[in-house]
């Protein structure tokens, strides 16, 4: 019997950057965002019954998002966006950056902000219950399980459906995201050329 040889296969993404210390920053991250949009939520009870649900279900679409663009960042193909930078199209070589950074987007979109925004929406049904149920005799439990349950399955429902949005458009999306970070940089590099200009002046 001869020896079994080690079968490797190139993987499609060989160009993305791997950093363990971004997931020791993802992690500290995750941590004083978590407790600052906490820190938010608390007056939640004192909100209108009205805004806070609208509150709760922007949540829930943050999370939502972000999930799509985690995923279409994870999965897109760079090949098509060398091209078109080098056709000088605005928002392509950003694109190519935001996939070579794919680790570190993926986790903030998928696991900082998803995450987040599950545990806030969790804590704003808490807060829409008593809101509710507050000089009532209403059954606090058995509502807090009613409007848990719709907003796991709005959550979770609509990942699902994003998931399968996101590998369809992937490359689409991260255009898209491109585009955003190239205008935000034209944007700031304005700012500054104003500012100098009116200095000079």
């Amino acid at each position: 019997m001869g020896k079994c040889r080690k079968i490797r296969v190139k993987a499609a993404g060989q160009n993305v950057k791997v950093s363990h210390r971004w997931t020791i920053i993802v992690t500290i991250l995750a941590f004083v965002l978590s407790v600052f949009i906490s820190a938010l939520t608390l007056g939640a009870e004192e909100l209108g019954l009205f805004t806070a649900i609208l509150v709760l279900f922007l949540i829930v679409l943050l999370g939502i998002v972000f999930d799509i663009a985690g995923m279409a960042v994870s999965t897109a193909s760079e090949e098509p966006f060398h091209a078109m930078a080098a056709k000088k199209i605005a928002g392509a070589k950003e694109s190519v950056k935001i996939i070579r950074s794919a680790q570190q987007i993926s986790s903030v979109c998928n696991d900082v902000i998803g995450d987040i925004a599950g545990i806030i929406s969790g804590a704003m049904t808490t807060a829409i219950v008593v809101s509710i149920s507050t000089g009532k005799t209403t059954d606090t439990t058995l509502l807090n399980l009613v409007f848990a349950g719709i907003v796991a399955a709005l959550m979770i429902g609509g990942k699902a459906a994003g998931k399968g949005i996101a590998m369809k458009n992937n490359n689409t999306i991260v255009f898209i995201m491109g585009k955003i970070v190239y205008f935000s940089k034209r944007l700031v590099c304005f700012k500054r050329k104003n500012k100098k200009s009116k200095r000079q002046v």
